[in-house]
């Protein structure tokens, strides 16, 4: 199937979520040693900033009209999807750019990733306890350890769809598939 070059409105949005999204995972691994609460607070008010990056980019989405494009969660889409990750296997990449197949539904599974990601991460932020937590009672403890469990998990899911991505971009470039032309503004 055909590629289209992403508007430059997705590619500043995309260009946001990568620089916000990066920050947050390279925050996160100093974080998790607990060793520097400083960064925790930096972590957090970076949190925030990918909310909003995220919450940016679902309304980008649904004006655009993109969702069926990034979930195409349907009979025709999923045909479309499990034709080309069937073709991976032979060898052959899938397309790029804004067009119904596997590299926009992993986008959409990447999208979903972080949004659990920015969910988790928001609502800790508002149950730490014993500390600025919006919503200190009792089971405080227990959500916030769920929380972070779930956070973490999702972490992991995020650093793997990156690498993952980075990997399939790279193997498209290398294999001739000049796909790094669509981060560029204004090529069209």
């Amino acid at each position: 199937m055909e590629s289209r070059p992403w508007d430059n409105g997705t590619r500043i949005v995309h260009a946001a979520l990568v620089v916000t999204v990066l920050a947050e995972l390279s925050t996160g691994l100093i974080v998790s040693q607990g060793t520097r609460p400083h960064w925790l607070f930096i972590h957090s008010v970076l949190g925030i900033a990918t909310t909003l990056v995220i919450i940016m980019d679902w309304m980008w989405t649904w004006a655009r009209r993109d969702l069926p494009i990034l979930f195409p969660w349907n009979r025709a889409g999923m045909r479309v999807v499990a034709h080309e990750a069937f073709g991976v296997f032979q060898g052959k990449l899938p397309g790029s750019g804004d067009r119904t197949g596997l590299s926009s539904f992993m986008h959409g599974i990447g999208l979903l990733a972080v949004s659990g990601m920015a969910a988790t991460g928001l609502l800790m932020y508002m149950e730490i306890p014993g500390g600025y937590g919006l919503f200190l009672h009792s089971s405080a403890y227990a959500l916030f350890t769920t929380l972070a469990t779930t956070h973490l998990w999702l972490s992991y899911v995020v650093w793997a769809y990156l690498i993952g991505h980075i990997m399939f971009a790279a193997l498209q470039q290398v294999l001739g598939n000049n796909v790094l032309r669509h981060l560029y503004l204004g090529h069209r």
